[in-house]
């Protein structure tokens, strides 16, 4: 029988289970109402179980304790008897033997050991008088907040206050010195957004404001239709004569339209005609290997046309 308690006991506390296991509970609590004797020594191994160095194995002991403590006289005196070595282990009460991690699941322990306690002692405390005096004290002496979500004590509140003051402190030093750097950089930051609009400004010489339909490009005023073009394409020089463009001067000739080699020529932009000048060194060269015998010209000049 004892072998078998301790099996359950352990299975129950090192599951790792959020909840306990309803039919191994169902086992224990059966073992421990055959005897006194068994719900002592149940008591004592989940004593050990909660002296464990970890939070998970500290969580589940309790769970188990607190449905044994609800069930029965003899094992809530066991428990009241040694009521602050309890406290410590499911509290934190002492700050030499803090709660084991994982964090997470320590805040948790506390949590649930804070609300039990309290109904423990709105159910129990009348009956039993260390339980009121462990209620009292900790309400007073360690000043945990039983409204409390996080279950803390007054050390803890404390220290968490000191703590989000020095993390103020720091964001608020920080945000100082970003804006007194940004001040700094003023002159320069808007030096640079000066020499930026004047980059654009001389990437973008044109009007970009245009009307709604309009054709994005430069077109000459009236009076300047007999000018020389400043394009040096077709297309541009259609360009005018797009929908929403300013009048140029009329819509193109017809010899233009048909006769892209002769709006090549007319603007200056190509000739078939072509001339070569090579002019040679007067000096003397000696013969080089493999043309003995022959020697350059002193001076000549070619001329090609018609090419």
């Amino acid at each position: 029988m004892d072998q078998k308690l301790s099996e359950l006991v352990e299975e129950l506390t090192t599951s790792g289970e959020p909840q306990l296991n309803p039919e191994k509970m169902k086992q224990l609590k059966k073992i421990c109402k055959s005897s006194e004797e068994q719900l002592g020594h149940a008591y004592h191994l989940l004593m050990a179980q909660l002296s464990q160095e970890h939070a998970e194995i500290r969580l589940s002991a309790f769970q188990v304790l607190d449905q044994l403590f609800a069930r029965s006289h003899q094992f809530r005196t066991l428990v009241v008897s040694n009521f602050q070595e309890f406290l410590e282990l499911t509290l934190g009460t002492d700050h030499e033997r803090p709660l084991p991690p994982p964090r997470e699941v320590a805040q948790r322990l506390r949590q649930a050991a804070t609300q039990a306690i309290r109904g423990w002692n709105e159910k129990y405390g009348a009956a039993y008088k260390k339980l009121a005096l462990g209620f009292h004290f900790l309400k007073h002496s360690k000043q945990v907040d039983f409204q409390d979500v996080d279950a803390r004590t007054l050390a803890e509140r404390k220290r968490a206050e000191e703590r989000q003051k020095r993390l103020d402190r720091i964001y608020k030093e920080r945000s100082e010195w970003a804006a007194r750097e940004m001040e700094e950089m003023s002159t320069e930051i808007r030096g640079c957004l000066t020499e930026l609009e004047s980059c654009f400004r001389l990437l973008l010489p044109f009007d970009l404001d245009l009307a709604p339909g309009a054709a994005w490009c430069p077109v000459p005023e009236k009076g300047d239709r007999d000018e020389e073009q400043p394009c040096c394409s077709k297309s541009l020089a259609a360009c005018a004569h797009r929908p929403g463009a300013v009048d140029a001067g009329g819509p193109p000739s017809e010899g233009e339209d048909s006769d892209p080699d002769g709006f090549v020529r007319r603007h200056g932009l190509g000739s078939r005609q072509y001339t070569l000048d090579v002019e040679l060194s007067s000096g003397r060269a000696a013969p080089t290997p493999g043309h003995l015998g022959h020697r350059p010209r002193d001076t000549s000049a070619a001329r090609a046309s018609g090419l």
